[in-house]
């Protein structure tokens, strides 16, 4: 089984040519998170993948620090920069949990498809909470994949992780699990919503 660094190295490539799935429901969530952003705002996105998403942000902020865990995705989304001439954007490969944001704390941070990819996401919460400034918002959108779902799904995922077919370290949550789990990490609820799938779209601030 690859580390999950190797695995998103792999597949990168192919990942970036993939088309949307929901567009609509994808760019009702562009358009959410606008409303919660400013011109003013220098924000970072986590699990950035190919940085499709940031670039679209960037027009609408003052700066966007991209991250990934995978080199190869930072590098789809520096080569998509440069492409499109974007100069607010900068992509770094780095975990949350790195010391690679001189530019924290920020007014927002952003994961998308990204929660439900963590070990741990009541620590990884808490250290999204450390990168805001008081009265930043956390902006997410991830897969719930637990209650009644994690034991019809659980079986497929282990066997497609042994042979390399998904990411090892996922969690199973429902919607009100992760809300509560973002509540106890220090945050406030801002919004909460599903844009025509099953991910919840949650809007919450940092006390």
């Amino acid at each position: 089984m690859p580390d999950t660094k190797t695995f998103w190295d792999r597949i990168a490539r192919k990942y970036a040519a993939n088309p949307i799935k929901n567009v609509e429901g994808y760019n009702r969530t562009v358009e959410r998170t606008r409303a919660h952003l400013s011109r003013d705002d220098r924000v970072l996105e986590v699990g950035c993948g190919s940085g499709t998403t940031a670039l679209l942000l960037a027009p609408h902020v003052a700066h966007i620090t991209a991250s990934d865990i995978s080199s190869e995705m930072t590098a789809i989304g520096a080569e998509k920069t440069a492409d499109q001439k974007v100069t607010n954007a900068e992509f770094v490969c780095a975990t949350p949990f790195d010391d690679a944001f001189p530019s924290a704390p920020f007014d927002a941070v952003l994961a998308f498809n990204f929660l439900h990819l963590t070990s741990d996401v009541s620590a990884t919460l808490r250290r999204l909470g450390d990168l805001l400034k008081p009265g930043g918002v956390l902006i997410s959108k991830t897969a719930a994949i637990g209650g009644a779902k994690q034991y019809l799904i659980r079986p497929l995922i282990a066997v497609m992780q042994l042979f390399g077919k998904a990411p090892s370290g996922l969690s199973y949550f429902t919607a009100k699990q992760l809300e509560a789990k973002m509540r106890e990490a220090g945050f406030e609820l801002v919004e909460s919503d599903f844009h025509g799938d099953s991910r919840p779209f949650i809007v919450a601030r940092k006390n």
